[in-house]
This record gives structure tokens, sequence and C-alpha cells, in this order.
């Protein structure tokens, strides 16, 4: 029995992020030009050849000129990487066992995060349970917060996922209780958690 579901983590401060997102955009750029046209002048002038006192003082002028031009250079990809925590959402697919978590960057750049068997699923359950306390303070496991949001959205919830992936890792998504029930009609039934409570039990 084939399996499709689909679903997204919307980041609740869109809007706001957006606005974040494009100005350190821009600024990024900026850096990004004048680093580039500090190099060219550097390489363009810089006298390679020659000795004397005033070839060494071009040579100094022309050198910090491309010093500076490289720190530009550092700050762009720095802001580049920066940028990416803005603005950003999660869609999770579970496709016939498995499960598909990707991030998406101001809407249209998508990057996958990972794939995750149904197989190499260790166990499933809600962030509020002790069990998750217990997964997450554990060395050997590293946590992975697939979601842009503190609160899940209304109809949602913070589940998480152990998996056996290059070693354990804990991933938590936010999500409604029909994801799990997807995996669950593909994964051991001791994957879910053994206190596990239905959301719409929780909510009484």
């Amino acid at each position: 029995m084939d399996v499709f579901y689909e679903e997204s983590a919307i980041n609740q401060n869109a809007k706001k992020d957006a606005r974040k997102y494009k100005i350190i955009h821009y600024v990024s750029y900026f850096f990004l030009i004048v680093g580039i046209i500090m190099l060219v002048i550097m390489l363009f002038n810089f006298p390679f050849a020659g000795s004397g006192e005033t070839v060494n003082s071009f040579r100094a002028f022309y050198g910090f000129i491309g010093i500076q031009g490289l720190f530009f250079l550092l700050i762009w990809f720095v802001l580049m990487k920066l940028k990416r925590r803005f603005n950003a959402s999660y869609d999770y697919c579970f496709v016939s066992g498995e499960l598909r978590i990707s991030k998406v960057f101001n809407i249209n750049r998508r990057k996958l995060v990972v794939r995750i068997d149904c197989e190499d699923m260790i166990q499933v359950g809600d962030i509020d349970n002790p069990s998750y306390e217990r997964f997450k303070s554990d060395p050997m496991t590293k946590e992975v917060i697939c979601t842009p949001n503190v609160e899940a959205a209304e109809g949602k919830f913070f589940m998480y996922v152990l998996a056996n992936i290059n070693g354990k890792k804990l991933y938590v998504l936010e999500c409604r209780e029909n994801l799990l029930m997807n995996i669950m009609k593909f994964a051991k039934r001791s994957v879910l958690e053994s206190d596990y409570v239905m959301q719409e039990r929780k909510q009484k």
C-alpha cells in the first residue's frame, strides 16, 4: 500500500524574518562587490617587481588593500551563512516508509536535510514526555531542530524522531498527528514511545 503525506512547519514570524533576510542579503552583496573591487585594484597595481623605498611603500599600501578585500569577502561569507537562519521553514514528506525533511529558505530555495527510513527509526514520540529529555541528554545523540518555531501552531505538536543515521540523531518536528499515524503504518509498533498520549486526549 502506497502512502503519500506532506505538510510544512511555516515560520510564524515570516514577515519580520523576510525583512531581516532582505537586509542581510543586500548588505552581504555590498561587502562582496567592495571586496572584489579591492582585490582587483590590488592585483592590477601591486608592484611585483622592483626594489627601493617607494616600491616597498606601494607594496605595503596595495597589500593592505588586498587584506581589506579578503576581510570584506569573509564578512560576505559569514552574512550568507547567517541569513539562512531567517525566513526559513521546513517541509515534511512521508512516502511509503520514508520520511523526507527539507529546509526551505526564503520560500523558494529548498535543501534536503535528511531521509529517514522507518527501519532506521529507534523511537518516535512527543517532546512533552520524559523520554525526549532522556534522549536529548545522551552525549552520543545529536539533536537536530527541524522547525523555525518555539511554539507549535494550532493543531500541531512537537514530535521527535530518534533515528540511527551515521550515529544517533534526534529530530524535532512541528507537525500534525497525521504524520505520526502514517509513520506507524510502516514502523514497528515498538517504535512509538510507551507513554505516548493522543493529542486529542492531551487537550482535554
